[in-house]
């Protein structure tokens, strides 16, 4: 099993996508999910994006890993 923080899609130019992983700019491969566009949030596994989440999402994953660093505390 492998956790995939929520990442936001800076650029897109044909197959790959600039994001912002932990506040630094990575490329990815974009193959594996179609109509994704700047803006967008997404999951990244090994390079590549895996799944298109919703703004929502994002926000809850990301808060459920901060309460997990946190020991579980609010």
């Amino acid at each position: 099993m492998c956790l995939s923080n929520p990442t936001k899609i800076l650029k897109i130019k044909n197959d790959k996508a600039v994001v912002e992983m932990s506040g630094k700019k990575k490329e990815v491969g974009t193959r594996l999910v179609s109509g994704i566009k700047k803006g967008d949030y997404c999951l990244v596994s090994n390079g590549f994006i895996i799944k298109k989440i919703s703004n929502q999402q994002a926000k809850e994953i990301n808060a459920l890993f901060k309460k997990i660093l946190r020991g579980g505390k609010k």
